[in-house]
Order: C-alpha cells, then sequence, then structure tokens
C-alpha cells in the first residue's frame, strides 16, 4: 500500500484541505438546516433548541476536543514513518469517549433541573437538551475514528461519511420534526434531537467499518492495538486537556450570553440566534483550515521539517483571507436576499431586518478573522503546544466579549445584539496577534512520536 506523503505544495495542502472543508460545511450546512427547519415549525422552538444545544456543547466539545488529539499523534506516526502505531491513539480515545457516560447520564437524567432556560423556552429545550446528553458520547467516538484517517490526510471517507449523516439528518429532521400524517406523530425539538443522534450513528457505523477493514487491520493493526496504554493515554490527556478545558470554558461562556440576551426579550433572542447561527455555518471554513493545518503540520514536525511548516503557514494565511472572504461575502452584498429566504422559513421577522442586516455585516469580518486565528492555533497545536493557545483564547475571550455583555444585562443596557458581534471582533483580533507571537517565538514546537 502506498503511505501518502504530505508536502507544502499548495497541491498537497488543498487536496487535504479542501475536503476537510468540504466535511466541516455539511456539518454546520446539517446544523444551520436543524435549525431553520425548527424555525419554521416555531421560532420559539429554534431558540430553545439553540440555547440547550449551547448546553450540550459545554460537554460535546470538551470530549471531542480530547479526542482530536489522536490525529496529532496518527499524523506525526504517519510522518515518521511508524505505520503500525497509527490506530493506538485512536484507541485510547475511543475508550475515553465511552467513559464520558459516567458524566453525561446524570446530566441527562437532571436536566429538568440542570439548565439556564426562560420559562417560554423550558419545556423544548428541556427535551432536546435530554436526548442530546444520553447520547453525547457519539460526537468524541466519531471525531477518535475519523483522526485515523484525517492524520493521514486519506479525507474521501470523511466527507462519505458526513455527506451520508448530513442526508440522513436532513430527511429525519423533516419526518420528525413535523410528523408524517398517520405514520409519524410531529415532535418538533424531541424530533431534531433523535434525527442528530441517528445521523452521528450513521457516521460512526461507517468510519468503524473502514477502520476495522480487512487492509487496515493488517497494515496499521487497527484491532492489534486495541489494547488499553497508559503512557499514550496520559501523552494525548496532557495535550487534550488543555484544549478540552478550553472548549468546556468556551462553551460556557457563549451559554451565558446567549442566557442574557434570551432573557432580555424574544426579539434579542431571534436576532443573536440568526447571526449565531450564519457565523457559525461559515466557521466551517475555519474550522476545516484548522483540521487541515493540524494534520499536515503534525505529518511535517513528525519528519522534522521545520521549514515546510512556515511555507504552509504562509499558505494558509492565503487560503483563510480567500475562502473566508469570498464564501462571506454575500452576506455584506446581498443582505436582503438572504432575508427574502430566511423569510419564506420564519415567522414574520420584518421588524428586526436593520438589526440583522448590521449583524451581517459584521459576521463578514468575524469569519475571516476567525479562520486566520484557528490556522495559526492548528500549527500551535501541532507541535503540542495547547496550553498557551486556550489560555490566550479564553483572557481575550472573557475580556473582550463575555464580561461586557454580563455587566451591560445586569446594568439593563443590553439593547444592542449588533454590539455583541463588535465585540467579538475585538476578541478576535487580540487573540490571533497573541498566537502569531508565540509561532514566532518557536516555544510550540515539540516532537511528540
Amino acid at each position: 500500500m502506498n503511505h501518502k506523503v504530505i508536502d507544502c505544495s499548495l497541491k498537497s495542502i488543498l487536496q487535504v484541505t479542501i475536503p476537510l472543508m468540504i466535511s466541516m460545511m455539511s456539518v454546520f450546512l446539517m446544523l444551520l438546516i436543524d435549525r431553520v427547519m425548527l424555525a419554521s415549525y416555531s421560532i420559539d422552538s429554534m431558540n430553545a433548541a439553540i440555547m440547550s444545544g449551547n448546553f450540550v456543547c459545554i460537554f460535546a466539545f470538551m470530549f471531542t476536543a480530547l479526542a482530536n488529539t489522536a490525529e496529532i499523534f496518527v499524523g506525526q506516526y504517519n510522518g515518521s514513518k511508524q505505520y503500525n502505531k497509527l490506530a493506538a491513539p485512536v484507541w485510547q480515545m475511543i475508550y475515553m469517549s465511552f467513559a464520558t457516560l459516567v458524566i453525561s447520564l446524570p446530566i441527562a437524567y437532571f436536566s429538568d433541573h440542570i439548565n439556564m432556560l426562560p420559562h417560554y423556552y423550558l419545556e423544548d429545550g428541556v427535551a432536546y437538551q435530554k436526548i442530546l446528553m444520553y447520547f453525547v458520547l457519539t460526537q468524541p467516538l466519531r471525531v477518535a475514528l475519523a483522526a485515523f484517517f484525517v492524520g493521514q490526510g486519506r479525507t474521501k471517507i470523511i466527507i462519505l461519511s458526513v455527506a451520508v449523516g448530513a442526508l440522513l439528518n436532513i430527511a429525519l429532521d423533516y419526518a420528525l420534526i413535523f410528523g408524517i400524517k398517520d405514520i409519524i406523530p410531529s415532535m418538533g425539538c424531541k424530533g431534531a434531537a433523535i434525527a442528530t443522534v441517528i445521523a452521528e450513528c450513521a457516521q460512526i457505523v461507517i468510519l468503524a467499518t473502514v477502520f476495522f477493514s480487512e487492509k487496515n487491520r493488517e497494515i496499521y493493526r487497527t484491532f492489534e492495538n486495541r489494547r488499553f496504554n497508559l503512557k499514550l493515554s496520559g501523552d494525548c490527556f496532557k495535550i487534550g486537556l488543555p484544549l478540552a478545558l478550553e472548549n468546556c470554558v468556551s462553551m460556557v461562556a457563549w451559554y451565558l450570553v446567549q442566557a442574557a440576551i434570551s432573557h432580555t426579550s424574544k426579539d434579542a433572542a431571534t436576532i443573536y440566534n440568526i447571526g449565531i447561527n450564519v457565523y457559525l455555518f461559515f466557521l466551517f471554513i475555519g474550522e476545516g483550515a484548522n483540521k487541515a493545518v493540524a494534520a499536515i503540520c503534525s505529518n511535517m514536525i513528525g519528519r522534522g521539517d521545520l521549514e515546510s511548516v512556515e511555507k504552509t503557514r504562509k499558505i494558509f494565511v492565503a487560503i483563510s483571507v480567500f475562502f473566508g472572504g469570498i464564501m462571506v461575502l454575500p452576506l455584506a452584498l446581498y443582505p436582503l436576499k438572504i432575508l427574502e429566504i430566511l423569510g419564506s422559513f420564519f415567522e414574520d421577522i420584518s421588524a428586526l431586518h436593520s438589526d440583522i442586516i448590521k449583524v451581517f455585516y459584521i459576521v463578514v469580518f468575524d469569519v475571516v478573522l476567525e479562520t486566520l486565528l484557528l490556522s495559526h492555533w492548528g500549527i500551535l497545536i501541532a507541535g503540542g503546544d495547547s496550553k498557551y493557545a486556550a489560555i490566550a483564547y479564553q483572557v481575550c475571550l472573557w475580556t473582550f466579549v463575555i464580561i461586557p455583555t454580563i455587566l451591560l444585562y445586569y446594568a439593563n443596557a443590553l439593547t444592542s445584539v449588533p454590539f455583541i458581534f463588535l465585540l467579538m471582533g475585538g476578541w478576535l483580533i487580540t487573540t490571533q496577534l497573541l498566537l502569531y507571537r508565540r509561532y514566532k517565538s518557536m516555544k510550540w514546537y515539540n516532537k511528540l512520536v
């Protein structure tokens, strides 16, 4: 079997990056369609699902950040041609995924009492939260299996699994949210949660089938490497724990922002949720770039090729500006057209158009800034330097966004949702400068295997 060699040529980089961006786009598109369908069912259902979804993400993102560290070890093993060890870090994160049940099951069971939902979102929000928390292990499990392929630059299977999951989720969303006469009752938020869980499980089945294929068992020992390795698990946790804690704190932060806005008024919640949905959709560019640059640079670090890392960084700066700018530009050029499309799904939101358009303009810059930030973050993670990036990200986030928003809420001065998105710009610029400074210092560079 020919093993994939990833170099710093534009062709090689795009062969990894474009498929990962497409796969991330499918994930975020699935999320967007999920919420648009809920908005068609009821604006209150959409707002309840987004707020409850953010609560679930506090734990889901923490666990997936840990699982994603397998990608770095797979990449460095692949770059150093230690192919018989590629499956070992994946197995450590598979075990971690099942261990998350110790935390998720009690939280799911007591979801009626563990939430910050306003009374008008309580019924839908709790139903959505409970189902997703019961099955939160599916997300880190999917990421752990995907790491085996991403770390090698083998992205076709990732696209296939995500595409199947997205199509299945859309079909099930329609059937379960709205119901099918005399066959399936309308379930609203509960139906959306069930559709998400089934779509995640479908992706896991596809990835696991290929992971355990005869060829991969023979060449990469994907079954033989199943034993628990305390040292390797410790190494994964050493890198992943700062990222996991960062993700957890980050989602708590955004949950507090959303709670403050939701308790301010339903209109404020709707403006914010439409803006954040659009922002999150376009974030596929940054998330795809982050995973790609981490996989590519971990391969280069594995073979000790630091010069190629710098060339790769410059290419990703160009990719971030080009793809970020091109993809998000319609928000600035055609905001009314986008609102017209959204209006065909939503209840009448014409009174909110002015503020939503302002949010669209700001999101254009926020998306480009975060794509640049995530590209540099990916390089630091490839070198095993997760702690600095996590601390810088959180300090800037709380300083520029979370604390000001909470203070405005308690001062009864949280009157402008677009202002929240402006605060995000200050957070992203400052964090990007800190990560670039860290990169230039070379303190991030570590060969882990």
